[in-house]
């Protein structure tokens, strides 16, 4: 991979790793008010959806950090570059934004509702497992390339 997107794919990484250290504060936050005595069903919802904004920044932030690096170690064409880039890009920011979304407003992004949060935050998942599904089919086929070069 070209060293500018590398370096491109680990800015956008940390990026995407601070937003999920970001929501780890209401995260914690939720999980302090579950366990006082009057909490409500409500509240571990709350837990529920803070604690995948967190992880979906932590984890996808960790994703292209080391997609980045291992990228750097195959041979990838110009076009499978930019969508392990892309891809991965777009299912980074797309994962943390949907995730937060949803637990700012309530909802899963299980499906279409309508014109709603909730449809928002389906399509950004959608689009976010696209890219990830695309990126990994790209990193795959770039490890088999690799591995046959002499």
């Amino acid at each position: 991979m070209k060293k500018e997107l590398q370096a491109l794919l680990v800015v956008n990484g940390a990026l995407v790793l601070l937003a999920g250290f970001a929501a780890g504060f209401p995260y914690g936050s939720a999980v302090v008010a579950s366990i006082a005595p009057d909490a409500t069903a409500e509240t571990g919802e709350a837990v529920r959806a803070w604690h995948m904004a967190h992880l979906e920044g932590v984890l996808n932030g960790l994703l292209m950090i080391a997609s980045a690096a291992a990228a750097g170690f195959l041979s990838l064409s110009q076009a499978a570059q930019r969508v392990v880039f892309w891809g991965l890009v777009t299912a980074g920011w797309t994962n943390v934004v949907a995730s937060t979304i949803s637990a700012l407003t309530g909802g899963r992004g299980t499906g279409i509702t309508g014109f709603d949060w909730n449809t928002l935050d389906f399509l950004l998942f959608m689009a976010g497992i696209l890219g990830a599904i695309a990126a990994m089919i790209a990193l795959a086929l770039g490890g088999l390339r690799t591995a046959r070069e002499p």
